[in-house]
């Protein structure tokens, strides 16, 4: 099959590596596939197992580039185009409706957005994704289909020692450090001010604990009582502030836990790095974390907002390195079972399948 992937996330984030990872794997089950990207795109840059076609663009809503990337798409022959992201889905949108293409999209945010209404197929990573979309943006229950997110799983567990010491060196922290970690642009939406709340306590116990925060700080003055905790005589020398860093992923392996407080998420995608890297998660019940988390068995899952609860759950982990180490396993394992590449891969293909023919027979029509 050859698919058009329209990607208009610009730099690294969960969603530009969730369709790294669906691409690369899509290539080496034998599919065609064509990149459409912003110019300069952290995506657009990165390697893959087998050659693609590309084509940057501003992906700007004006016409005269809608065309051009309409009829790039039309004379390559695509049979299904793929959208993600806001600039994305305006693109798909116009494509749905002036050519009847096989228009996909996934739902990477719970936002009101007009074009969802009209795509021939809506891929949600979770079931909290998919009711908001039916709820809000009218998208049939028939075309709306709860897919997980995936991401790559190696053979063998990594080396946790080794990945424990690459990140104190990096970040000349001592080796006994206990570092939890949370990873993401820090704002409203990504609520890092609860990790700081859990480190307060937590240092008070064990002034071994570190937080170590990866992302953007562009935002942070948004969220409210950020600036406050951080400068709090407590906990201040205790936070690391690494910003926005295209190595994260390869970071997640070296943290003690992987804390992630958001408040709304569709995977969330680091969760799942940390898993499939035996890292134990403390995560707050929102995206894929209800159905994927068995708390207290492959990871802890606890309410939004209840951030005493995973700091309960981190000081478990913290005096009990037995218990972290098999949370861990368990996660990983969990992971194979509930979002295995294969799996995730015939899903989507069967979305595409049903898409093109759908296509086909309205084109066909006298």
């Amino acid at each position: 099959m050859k698919i058009a992937h329209i990607v208009s996330h610009w730099e690294r984030n969960g969603v530009t590596s969730s369709c790294h990872s669906l691409i690369a794997a899509q290539l080496q089950r034998g599919h065609e596939v064509h990149l459409v990207h912003r110019s300069g795109a952290w995506l657009s840059l990165q390697d893959f197992p087998t050659p693609l076609t590309a084509l940057g663009s501003s992906l700007e809503t004006r016409p005269a580039e809608i065309r051009r990337i309409g009829y790039d798409i039309r004379d390559r022959g695509c049979d299904v185009i793929h959208c993600h992201g806001s600039r994305a889905n305006k693109y798909g949108m116009v494509f749905r409706i002036a050519a009847n293409a096989a228009v996909v999209t996934t739902a990477h945010s719970r936002n009101v957005q007009i074009p969802f209404a009209f795509f021939k197929a809506v891929i949600a990573p979770s079931h909290q994704t998919a009711a908001f979309h039916t709820r809000f943006n009218l998208v049939a229950r028939s075309k709306i289909h709860v897919i997980p997110n995936f991401v790559p799983i190696s053979p063998q567990p990594p080396d946790r020692t080794r990945a424990k010491t690459a990140l104190r060196t990096l970040l000349g922290l001592p080796p006994d450090a206990f570092t939890i970690g949370m990873v993401g642009s820090v704002g409203p939406r990504k609520n890092q001010t609860d990790g700081l709340r859990i480190l307060r306590e937590l240092v008070a116990i064990d002034p071994r604990v570190k937080l170590v925060v990866v992302g953007s700080l562009h935002h942070a003055k948004r969220l409210e009582g950020w600036e406050t905790l951080l400068n709090d005589p407590q906990i201040e020398a205790n936070v690391v502030l690494t910003g926005h860093r295209d190595d994260a992923p390869s970071m997640i392996g070296g943290f003690d836990v992987l804390l992630s407080t958001s408040k709304k998420e569709e995977g969330p995608v680091v969760v799942l790095e940390a898993m499939s890297q035996t890292v134990p998660v403390v995560s707050y019940l929102t995206g894929q974390v209800p159905d994927l988390i068995r708390s207290g068995t492959d990871g802890f899952a606890v309410a939004v907002g209840d951030w005493q609860s995973a700091r309960d759950a981190i000081g478990a982990l913290l005096k009990e390195p037995g218990l972290a180490e098999t949370v861990g396993l368990s996660g990983r394992q969990r992971l194979q079972e509930k979002c295995g590449e294969n799996a995730v891969l015939a899903e989507i293909e069967r979305v595409y399948e049903r898409v093109t023919d759908t296509s086909r027979t309205a084109s066909s029509r006298p």
